[in-house]
């Protein structure tokens, strides 16, 4: 039985194929619903090559589901413009053969259509578990489409800000403390625009484990201030995630922190606080050479009041 699935991410197809050839693509877009391991504690390759590979898996981690012999190949783009087509086929203990086909199509606006299709036989009593095994099947491919569009938003963020990115830690820390400072100074502002500010200092600093912490505190801060219980308690719940997240390097690119967004979904910044981080960062660099500068020919560096 087949089972078809297209999704469109938000990547141009020239990077979706790249990450596609990669085993640790595979791996984060199939955990943690599956677990695939090398038989013989053999390493994973860096890329996938036509060849013969025998895996392990396990549902959720932790529950054997037998091994399966993948047979890989890379089929050719049949015309310019094109991609090729990532194939894989085998067979495994609970299934007696499966082929599935990865292909990539560019679409108007730049981005990409992913459709994987996939053929499913199962090994026992046929007749029953294979309509069983292509539900299934359907579930964990609609599960490794969900991955891969968070993994394209998460590339779109990265280069939308790409041009303002910091040249060190440290113009970024300066750049969250500048957002963090105009939010403590615009007072008279409504909520939802002094909000854009620390949603801002959330998605620059939460690479950082103090910046993290300090935003989220900022954030509690003003959902206390505001009377807001429902914002107050996520906050406190994203601050006992914080270390977690840092700990297993979880940190969803582009998510702003706040309540109303779950707190392991990249995403895109709205366009506002994309403008505030670029203005933030371009501040820092041009303080920082504008310092260089001073320094540079004996005058006096005046180091920033530091927060209260």
């Amino acid at each position: 039985m087949r089972v078809h699935l297209a999704t469109r991410l938000d990547a141009p197809p020239d990077w979706v194929a790249r990450q596609l050839h990669t085993t640790a693509a595979f791996r984060h877009v199939t955990a943690p619903l599956m677990r695939f391991q090398p038989a013989n504690g053999e390493p994973w390759p860096t890329h996938w090559t036509a060849g013969t590979l025998e895996l392990h898996m396990w549902l959720l981690g932790v529950v054997p589901m037998g091994s399966q012999t993948v047979c890989i190949s890379i089929e050719p783009a049949q015309q310019a413009g094109q991609w090729p087509t990532l194939r894989d086929s085998g067979h495994g203990q609970l299934l007696r053969r499966w082929d599935h086909r990865i292909t990539l199509e560019a679409l108007p606006d730049g981005a990409t259509l992913y459709t994987d299709d996939v053929d499913v036989v199962a090994r026992h009593v046929p007749w029953l578990m294979t309509p069983l095994s292509t539900a299934l099947a359907r579930l964990f491919f609609l599960h490794r489409q969900r991955r891969w569009r968070a993994l394209a938003a998460a590339f779109r963020t990265r280069e939308r800000t790409a041009d303002a990115a910091p040249a060190s830690p440290a113009h970024r820390r300066r750049a969250v403390d500048d957002l963090l400072n105009t939010f403590d100074t615009i007072t008279d502002a409504a909520p939802a625009s002094r909000w854009r500010w620390l949603e801002a200092a959330h998605v620059l600093g939460q690479s950082s484990l103090g910046l993290h912490w300090r935003t989220h505190c900022a954030m509690l801060r003003y959902a206390l201030l505001l009377g807001d219980r429902r914002e107050a308690m996520g906050q406190l719940l994203r601050l006992a995630l914080v270390p977690i997240g840092h700990l297993f390097a979880r940190l969803p690119a582009g998510n702003i922190g706040r309540t109303h967004v779950s707190a392991l979904k990249p995403m895109a910044p709205p366009a506002e606080v994309e403008g505030l981080i670029k203005q933030a960062l371009g501040n820092s660099v041009r303080s920082t050479d504008a310092s260089g500068c001073e320094g540079a020919r004996g005058g006096t560096v005046r180091s920033a009041k530091p927060r209260a």
